[in-house]
């Protein structure tokens, strides 16, 4: 999914509204005013600006054992779209810097026992400092509801910290559970048929990652 998309335009309200009233007038031109401005969200968590960052992904063996790259997957996903806002300028993660998706990963493979431990707990034992540490537990995630190998519904739900971290003590400064995705959008429960794993696979990963990322930036609310 595009940054454009996710972002949205950001075109100044005021604009809008001069644009619209000297074509319309009275309770039309408010009425179409009103629908056609962007209705912006603000950043949950604001506070990755000028920080060095991060991302851990955690999921369980039984996850992880059906989708064997998706902690990296996820990692480097919600990197590229968090790094195209800091190309953007995007206020909220100006000046970024990213501790690589590898060497978290390593980290974990060579410390499984961690996963019991706290996100703080683990946030000041990376061995790469950082000064805002991501952390994501995937709860869930599958391809094919209720098993049903000849239909497809990709879904997934994750939780979500943000730790952050200064010098030797560490503290939780934002969560939210069950930040979730569905592919393809809109899709029936009982899911469709006709489509690849890989494929609902990839696109799951992209909707997920966007939704993460949507929480650290000033963004267009989807359209209902």
């Amino acid at each position: 999914m595009s940054l454009n998309r996710w972002l949205g335009r950001r075109w100044p309200a005021t604009i809008l509204l001069a644009c619209l009233c000297a074509a319309l007038s009275g309770c039309q031109a408010l009425g179409v005013a009103a629908n056609a401005i962007p209705q912006e969200v603000k950043a949950a968590y604001p506070g990755l600006r000028g920080q060095r960052i991060g991302i851990m992904v955690w999921a369980d063996r039984a996850i992880v054992t059906d989708n064997p790259t998706l902690q990296p997957d996820l990692a480097k996903a919600l990197q590229s779209k968090l790094q195209e806002a800091a190309d953007a300028k995007i206020d909220e993660v100006r000046n970024i810097q990213f501790v690589r998706t590898d060497d978290i990963l390593r980290f974990q493979e060579d410390h499984p026992e961690l996963q019991t431990e706290s996100a703080q707990a683990i946030a000041t034992r990376l061995p790469v400092p950082v000064t805002r540490l991501i952390y994501l537990e995937v709860a869930d995630l599958s391809l094919h509801p209720n098993e049903a190998v000849d239909l497809s519904r990709g879904s997934a739900a994750v939780d979500l910290k943000v730790v952050e971290i200064a010098g030797s003590s560490a503290k939780v400064a934002y969560e939210e559970q069950n930040i979730s995705a569905v592919y393809p959008p809109n899709s029936p429960p009982e899911g469709l048929p006709g489509l690849q794993d890989a494929q609902v696979y990839h696109h799951l990963i992209d909707l997920l990652s966007t939704a993460l990322a949507t929480r650290f930036v000033t963004h267009e609310a989807e359209a209902q």
